[in-house]
């Protein structure tokens, strides 16, 4: 009998804390949705029947714009607002996920922060201003504070507003935000992008791209046209693009893929990679005040090279029939390929300069 009772209690000792865990990674659904509403401050949504191929226009003095596409002929929209240390926000592609404790379930936030949120907060919540404007296949969204955007400026940093868009795959946008970052998914159209504080992300765009951001980096997957984006600080990561492309940083470096036509980059502080696969029409320019430069070349590209380092050395892995007469210096790289073409310009005042082959 006494062993029995040993028994007996050993195992209530191993069940209980199995139950205990699997309540512990349980949660109701109830609590769920009291955590969404006691820490979402404000939710907006809004939802138009549009055709393909039309325009959203997003203006905002404050937050980031977030725009995914579906096979649907209607924008929907939802503006979220929150204490700026809850973590609110997207994750795209992820319809249940957990990160940065934040819960996320079917692409909503379902809890934010437990801190104690400042009054005046909440007030400037109440402030900013929303407008919707429908007309056809386009969509118009303004945002704004009626007191001014300086007159709320310190509760700004405690602050966090999201637009989240949803949109027809092929659509065109037009974005600007004072302050946040924009992402757009695969998207048939054109993208202006322009925001005075934060990073741009784009996917697979089928359009031309335009993006300018003050203070942070930009990053494409790839664009069947032309791109032109600019940034004052962060880097710039650029995939495959079939037309120009335009790219200028003050401060990062500049990685683009394959680039179907003509290239021009610049940064002040950073190295450049960039792959010409097709033959440029027009000169092309690779410029960095320090940092190395490397371009890869299909070889029956024709181009004029001029190649120039301050302080470093120029290299080539293709046949370069120079126009420098006498000892050829390490520093320098001025000729033709394959009979000469459009100036291809490489300069850097630190940093190495190197031509190669494609298909290495």
């Amino acid at each position: 009998m006494e062993r029995f009772t040993k028994l007996k209690v050993l195992a209530v000792l191993l069940f209980y804390p199995i139950i205990w865990i699997l309540n512990a990674n349980a949660q109701p659904a109830s609590d769920v949705t009291s955590i969404e509403e006691e820490h979402i401050l404000k939710k907006i949504e809004k939802t138009y029947n549009v055709k393909a191929g039309g325009n959203l226009t997003i203006v905002s003095e404050f937050g980031a714009i977030d725009v995914q596409t579906a096979e649907q002929e209607k924008v929907e929209a939802v503006i979220i607002f929150s204490p700026a240390d809850s973590g609110v926000g997207n994750v795209v592609g992820n319809n249940n996920n957990v990160v940065n404790n934040v819960v996320i379930i079917n692409g909503k936030v379902q809890n934010g922060s437990k801190s104690k949120l400042d009054p005046r907060v909440k007030e400037a919540v109440e402030d900013f201003e929303v407008t919707f404007e429908h007309k056809d296949a386009d969509v118009r969204i303004e945002g704004k504070f009626k007191r001014g955007r300086r007159h709320w400026r310190k509760e700004l940093n405690r602050l966090k507003i999201l637009f989240q868009l949803t949109v027809p795959r092929q659509y065109n946008l037009d974005l600007v935000t004072s302050s946040g970052g924009i992402l757009v998914t695969d998207l048939a159209g054109y993208i202006r992008a322009e925001t005075s504080a934060g990073s741009l992300r784009f996917g697979k765009i089928k359009g031309t791209v335009w993006g300018r951001t003050s203070a942070g980096s930009i990053k494409l997957t790839s664009c069947d046209s032309t791109v032109d984006v600019k940034t004052s600080a962060g880097s710039i990561k650029i995939g495959d693009v079939a037309g120009n492309v335009q790219a200028q940083t003050s401060s990062g470096s500049i990685r683009l893929g394959r680039v179907g036509r003509t290239v021009n980059a610049r940064t002040s502080s950073g190295s450049i990679r960039a792959s010409l696969t097709g033959q440029p029409q027009e000169a092309c320019s690779l410029h960095t005040s320090a940092g190395s430069i490397t371009v890869t070349l299909l070889s029956d590209i024709a181009v004029d090279v001029d190649a120039e380092t301050s302080a470093g050395r120029v290299s080539t892995e293709l046949a370069v029939a120079s126009v420098i007469r006498g000892k050829m210096p390490k520093n320098r790289l001025k000729g033709s390929i394959n009979g000469g073409g459009p100036l291809l310009k490489l300069r850097t005042s630190a940093g190495s300069i190197r031509l190669q082959k494609a298909g290495r």
